[in-house]
């Protein structure tokens, strides 16, 4: 996969991995790059970074959990570190290769590319570029109702960020 740094226009390789506990305890400590949420509350949970292939910095993280009862994968947190957010941003495509990952995981589970989430942060639009669909279903825990990608769009996805 490809990460697109926006001061040359060059394509980088980056990869996805499993994070450390210990990893999770630096970027709490790093609230100036990740400000938006505390990430040591997922310790033990299945949390994601992706990092260019030359270096060890994190760019962005995601936890996702299983939801073998709805055949979904939901998406619970996703972070760009702060420099990589907005116009300004140094790396594009971050949030992109997360959320492809998380279809390809989607499909591996037999889920077929399902995935959801709920948006904590206002960023409906933002999301839906990446093909979710919002249903704006309304509860006390889902305010801004939840959003869903389905097959068609996490194939799209997938070919788009990772391929």
């Amino acid at each position: 996969m490809k990460l697109l740094e926006r001061s040359t226009g060059s394509q980088l390789d980056a990869v996805i991995e499993r994070v450390t506990d210990k990893e999770l305890s630096q970027v709490y400590k790093d609230r100036k790059r990740f400000p938006c949420f505390d990430w040591r509350k997922y310790k033990g949970q299945v949390v994601y970074k992706i990092r260019l292939v030359s270096s060890t910095e994190i760019l962005g993280l995601m936890c996702i959990a299983d939801h073998p009862g709805n055949n979904a994968i939901e998406i619970e947190l996703l972070e760009a570190a702060h420099e990589h957010r907005g116009r300004e941003k140094l790396m594009d495509w971050i949030a992109g290769c997360l959320i492809a990952f998380a279809c390809r995981e989607s499909f591996k589970m037999g889920y077929d590319g399902v995935v959801f989430l709920i948006p904590k942060t206002k960023l409906i639009e933002h999301y839906q570029k990446y093909g979710f669909i919002h249903i704006p279903f309304r509860t006390i825990n889902r305010p801004d109702g939840f959003m869903v990608m389905e097959q068609q769009q996490s194939d799209h996805i997938i070919h788009e960020f990772l391929e």
